[in-house]
């Protein structure tokens, strides 16, 4: 069975592509964002709000750490490069960590509309640049390849990494 492991900063893609690429190739598509809001019935902004960015993110580890073996497309939060051991998980995970790169113009015309996202809502525009840039290097390091996503629709995204994968 066919895995890929999709990275990168929030608004790249990576739901939108993940369920695309689990439906072109019939395998299951795991998000550790949902999986977070299953395990604890709260979304990642309201466990933000209420617990902290730090609780969240010893969560996210844990839900990595269950799910970097499945089998399927497995579809990660944008910030879960934030946290040092989650780096070195998918970057030595033996399956193809796909980090979906578009420029921070882009990326922000995607989360327009967005009120969903915490970080965006308690940051101005410059420090989520900041933030965005920071985590650049990170994403680097983690993937084992990376897709420029900029000017592509999701299905060429997916397209892509089908590519890559061998399909």
């Amino acid at each position: 069975m066919k895995t890929a492991i999709l990275i990168g900063f929030m608004g790249a893609g990576k739901t939108t592509v993940g369920r695309l690429l689990a439906e072109m190739l019939a395998v299951p598509l795991t998000d550790t964002d949902k999986m977070i809001i299953r395990k604890t019935g709260q979304t990642p902004g309201e466990i933000f709000a209420t617990e902290g960015e730090p609780a969240f993110r010893a969560l996210e580890h844990d839900v990595l750490q269950e799910v970097i073996n499945n089998e399927g497309i497995i579809a990660t939060g944008g910030g879960i490069i934030e946290t040092p051991g989650n780096i070195q998980l998918l970057s030595e995970a033996n399956v193809p960590v796909f980090y979906l790169s578009g420029s921070f113009g882009q990326t922000m015309e995607r989360l327009a509309d967005d009120d969903t996202r915490p970080i965006l809502r308690s940051k101005t525009l410059m420090e989520v640049a900041a933030l965005w840039r920071n985590r650049l290097p990170k994403y680097d390091a983690a993937a084992s390849h990376v897709i420029a996503t900029d000017n592509k629709t999701a299905v060429e995204v997916a397209t892509e990494i089908l590519e890559l994968l061998g399909e």
